[in-house]
C-alpha cells in the first residue's frame, strides 16, 4: 500500500489557537535541542510552558529522535504535548529525516497534530522534513491477507512564521510532489518480480500518461523494434528470458503544455533508468543467498518513474524525456554466454565476459537511443549497477560520475538540499585500460579493481563528444537489505530538486 494518507497543511500560530478550540484537540509537537532549549516559539505560551516543564521534570536530554509526552490525562480541555529532540543544531542537516521519523512515530496514533516549526529550523530543512514525514508512514502490504490496521493520523498542521507563509506554502507543495514520486518508486520497486516483468514495468509508464494526459506521452519499443535499431547489447541481456524486453519512452511536456498543446520536445533534460525486473546473473549465475533482493535491480527505472510523477505533480516548466530499459536477466538455452561478442546501437562491439554485468549493456543502448532521437541538454542515468559501489560508499551516498562540471555542481547542490546524498567519483582515462578487449572494441567488465569506476567508464564510451552526462550508481542506496528489505525511493528527491533548480 502507499504511504499512509493524511492531510497536511502549513499555517500560522493563530490557526493553532483556532484548532485547539475544536472538540478533537490536536497533539502539539515541540522541538528541543540537546541543551533542552525549545526551538520555535510560535505556539501559545501555555503549550510552551507545559513543554518546558515536561523537559525539566523528565530530565529530557533532547537527543536526536528522542521524545517525551505529557498526555494531560486528567485535564479535559488540554491537548497532548510531545517534545521531540533534534540533538545538536549543527548536526541537524544530516539528521532531518530521523527527526521526521520520530515525529511521525509520536503522532501516528492521534487523529490530528500541530507541529511548531518556528524559524530556528530553517526552511531548507522544511521541504526535506515534510517529504520524510509523509514517507514515514509507508507500508508495502499488497500481498498480505490481513494487513495491519491503518494509523489513526488524519491531519497535520505545521505552524510557521506568518511573514513567510507563501514561501512555506510553495515548499509544502513541492514536498508533497516529491513524496508522491518517492511513493511511486517504492511501490514499483517493492513489487514481486513474477508480477512486475518488463512488460508490466512499461505498463507503469503508460499509466503515467493516463494520469497526466495533458503533459505526458509514452511509447514502448519491443524486441523487434530494438532489432531494427541494432540494439544488440540490450537484446543480449533480454534474450535469455521468456519475458520480452521493453524500452519505455516517456515524454513530459512541461513547457509546451502551458500553451494548451503538446509539441516536439525542445532540448529536453533526459533521464535513463536501468530496469532489470529480476537479475539472476544469467549464465554467470549469482549465489542463492540474497538473490531474492535482485527484484530491486530495477531501482533505477523505478526512481525515474517516480521522478517523472514528481515533476508532473509539481508542474515544473521543463521538457523532459525519460527512458526505462526494462529487461529480465535469466539463464536459459538462449541466454548470452561469457565470450559472446555483440554490437551496440552505435556500432561499438562488446565482448561479454560476465553476463552478470548486464546493467551496463541495457543502459549503453538506451543512452544511444536518447542521443539518436533527442537533442538533450543533459543525460542522467540511474542504475543499481555495481556491488563495488556498495563497498565504496555503503548505503549513505550514491556514486556520481559526470563529464560536465555544471551538471556535477548542480547535482551536488541538489544532493545537499534534499539530504539525498551523492559522492563525486573519478572518470580518469587510465581506468579505460581495464576495459580493453582482445577481440572487440570493449569488454563489459574491468576486473576487481575500481569496479564502479570501470562500469561508469564503460557507459561514458557511449556518450557523444560534447554531450553533458551524469551517471548515478545507486546500488547501495536504492533499497535497504536484510529481513525487512524495502525500496528507499532514492534518488527521486535528488533528481526532482535538480530539475526544479534547472527550471
Amino acid at each position: 500500500m502507499p504511504a499512509h494518507t493524511f492531510h497536511i497543511s502549513v499555517k500560522d500560530a493563530l490557526s493553532l489557537k483556532k484548532a485547539t478550540k475544536n472538540k478533537s484537540l490536536p497533539t502539539i509537537v515541540v522541538f528541543a535541542d540537546d541543551q533542552g532549549q525549545i526551538l520555535g516559539n510560535l505556539g501559545d505560551a501555555e503549550y510552551l510552558s507545559r513543554a518546558a516543564d515536561l523537559i525539566k521534570q523528565s530530565h529530557f536530554k533532547g537527543g536526536m529522535g528522542d521524545s517525551v509526552t505529557d498526555y494531560a490525562i486528567h485535564a479535559k480541555d488540554f491537548p497532548v504535548v510531545t517534545v521531540v529532540g533534534i540533538g545538536k543544531l549543527d548536526k541537524l542537516a544530516d539528521n532531518i529525516a530521523k527527526a521526521a521519523q520520530a515525529v511521525y512515530t509520536a503522532i501516528k496514533n492521534t487523529p490530528a497534530a500541530a507541529i511548531l516549526w518556528g524559524d530556528t529550523i530553517c526552511q531548507i530543512h522544511f521541504t526535506q522534513f515534510v517529504t520524510a514525514l509523509i514517507g514515514a508512514g509507508y507500508r508495502f502490504e499488497h500481498h498480505k491477507a490481513k494487513p495491519k490496521d491503518a494509523d489513526l493520523l488524519e491531519e497535520v498542521i505545521i505552524i510557521s512564521n506568518k511573514d513567510a507563509q507563501d514561501d512555506y506554502d510553495n515548499a509544502l507543495t513541492f514536498a508533497k510532489a516529491t513524496a508522491a514520486g518517492m511513493t511511486t518508486a517504492r511501490d514499483v520497486a517493492n513489487e514481486a518480480p513474477n508480477l512486475l516483468n518488463p512488460s508490466e514495468l512499461a505498463q507503469k509508464a503508460k499509466q503515467l500518461a493516463k494520469d497526466y494526459e495533458d503533459t505526458i506521452s509514452v511509447s514502448v519499443l519491443g524486441e523487434k523494434d530494438m532489432q531494427k535499431l541494432g540494439m544488440g547489447c540490450f537484446l543480449a541481456v533480454s534474450q535469455g528470458s521468456d519475458a520480452e524486453g521493453k524500452l519505455a519512452v516517456i515524454e513530459y511536456y512541461g513547457k509546451s503544455s502551458k500553451s494548451g498543446k503538446k509539441s516536439k520536445l525542445e532540448r529536453p533534460f533526459a533521464l535513463v533508468g536501468k530496469g532489470l525486473t529480476f537479475d539472476s546473473g544469467g549464465i554467470s549465475l549469482k549465489p542463492a543467498a540474497g538473490m531474492e533482493e535482485m527484484k530491486f535491480d530495477m531501482g533505477g527505472a523505478a526512481s525515474i518513474l517516480g521522478t517523472v510523477r514528481a515533476v508532473a505533480e509539481a508542474g515544473l516548466e521543463i521538457d523532459l524525456v525519460a527512458v526505462l530499459a526494462c529487461a529480465e536477466n535469466m539463464p536459459s538455452a538462449r541466454a548470452s554466454r561469457p565470450g559472446d561478442v555483440v554490437t551496440a546501437m552505435n556500432g561499438t562491439t562488446v565482448e561479454i565476459l560476465n553476463t552478470d554485468a548486464e546493467g551496463r549493456l541495457v543502459l549503453c543502448d538506451a543512452l544511444c537511443y536518447v542521443q539518436e532521437h533527442y537533442d538533450a541538454r543533459v543525460i542522467i542515468d540511474t542504475a543499481t549497477l555495481t556491488g563495488a559501489c556498495v563497498i565504496a560508499l555503503g548505503s549513505v551516498r550514491s556514486g556520481m560520475y559526470s563529464n560536465d562540471e555544471d551538471t556535477l555542481f548542480a547535482l551536488e547542490a541538489a544532493s545537499e538540499y534534499t539530504g539525498d546524498l551523492v559522492w563525486h567519483m573519478p572518470l580518469d582515462e587510465t581506468y579505460n585500460e581495464q576495459l580493453n578487449s582482445k577481440v572487440a572494441d570493449v569488454q563489459n567488465i574491468g576486473g576487481r579493481e575500481a569496479g564502479s569506476v570501470t562500469a561508469a567508464c564503460f557507459l561514458k564510451r557511449f556518450i557523444k563528444e560534447g554531450q553533458a552526462w551524469a551517471h548515478l550508481d545507486i546500488a547501495g542506496t536504492a533499497w535497504k537489505s536484510g529481513s525487512t528489505a524495502s525500496a528507499s525511493g532514492r534518488p527521486v528527491a535528488l533528481l526532482t530538486q535538480y530539475l526544479r533548480s534547472q527550471a
